[in-house]
Parts: structure tokens; sequence; C-alpha cells
């Protein structure tokens, strides 16, 4: 601790500043982690459960009403891409378009949701992104702003043994240290979380094609029979 306390006092107001930034910029990440950790495993939990709801069911009614519910309940994926490929269906049916540009419509109204399903799962992630490409840079610019801050005392004083040197330089080197660890969770994490969310995407697509295209197969035979 005294060996802290002596190298912030030892600091220079630049690299002082560059150590704050980082630290505040090391907080936002694990927030936003935790907070993706929280909001994929409750999304995750809620879509399994609403197709475990719909089951094998087919009445478009009855699928937007869990719809409905599911999502009262919280941030629901599956639901909501689901909600939007059925009432596409509904108002298509209710112009009496063709067949095929009812399906064609309700594809494109799933694909549609799913791509704003998936922003919002990578909500702040390209936040982390940018703290793992900038925070290494800022720690860098500490420890060259730094270094110059010591080399100008040496230059002023006349003292430049080993000893004033590489005191010097580790003080400097300390916000270049800071900026890695704050970088490398960040970049992990951030890896991390696209890499689920890529598994999501194509698991939240499958389901919803599956419950959308047989309720809209089993009503289009309906409404021809």
């Amino acid at each position: 601790m005294d060996m802290v306390s002596e190298l912030w006092g030892s600091m220079a107001i630049t690299g002082k500043a560059v150590v704050v930034i980082l630290i505040a910029l090391s907080i936002y990440s694990y927030v936003v982690m935790v907070d993706r950790i929280m909001a994929l495993r409750a999304d995750g939990q809620r879509s399994k459960e609403f197709a475990d709801q719909v089951g094998d069911g087919t009445d478009v009614s009855q699928i937007l009403s869990a719809t409905r519910a599911a999502n009262e309940i919280g941030d629901n994926s599956l639901a909501t891409v689901v909600e939007a490929g059925l009432q596409e269906y509904e108002s298509l049916r209710s112009d009496e378009q063709p067949e095929a540009i009812v399906v064609e419509g309700v594809d494109e109204s799933v694909s549609r949701q799913l791509d704003v399903a998936l922003l919002a799962l990578r909500s702040r992630l390209s936040g982390m992104a940018t703290i793992s490409g900038v925070a290494p840079f800022l720690g860098l610019f500490g420890t060259v702003t730094g270094l110059i801050s010591a080399f100008r005392g040496i230059a002023e004083t006349g003292s430049g043994g080993l000893a004033t040197v590489s005191g010097g330089i580790s003080e400097a080197l300390v916000t270049t240290v800071i900026g890695l660890f704050v970088a490398i969770p960040a970049l992990w994490a951030y890896n991390f979380f696209m890499n689920k969310i890529d598994v999501m995407a194509v698991e939240l697509d499958n389901a919803a094609t599956r419950i959308v295209s047989r309720t809209v197969r089993h009503a289009l035979r309906a409404s021809a029979a």
C-alpha cells in the first residue's frame, strides 16, 4: 500500500488523469459484463419457457396471446420474433393477399425482428470492444508523458544516475500495466459474449422459424379447406 501511495504521489498530473480514466473504463466494462450475463441468461431462460409453453401448438390467436403474456413478464427474444411473424400473417391475410406473398412477408418480418432482437442482446458490447482497443493506448500515452516528465526533471536537476532514471521509468510504466489490466478482461469478455450471442442467434432463428412456419402452414391449410 505504501508503494502504491508513493507511486501515486510522484506521478505526473497527466499520468494521474490517465489512471483515473482507465479505472473508470474498467468499472464500466465490469458493469457491462454483469449486465450482459444477467440479460442473456434471463432471455435464454424465458425463451426456453416460451418454446415449451407453445409446444406443438398451431392456433394463431392462442400463440399470439402466449407471446404477449411472455413479453409482459420480461424481455423474451423468441416471443417477440414469433409475435412479429404472426402479426404480419394476420395483417396480410386480412388484406386477402396471395399465399406466396403471405409466406414471403412472414419470413421477412421474422428476419427483421430477429435482427432487432440480436441488436438488443449485443447492447453495450461495442463499448467493451472500444475499451479493449483504447485502454492500452491510453496506458502508453501515460507512459510516454511520464517518461517526458521524468527526463525533463533529470535535465533540470542535472542528476541522471541509474537510480533516478529507473525510478522515473518505473513510475511511467505503471499506466501501461493498468491499461493492459483494463483491456485484457474487456477483450476476453467481448469475444465471449459475441460467441454466445452467435449461438443464441442460431437457436433463436431455428426456434422462431419452426413455430411460425408450422403455425402459418396450418392456418393456410385451414383457410383453404
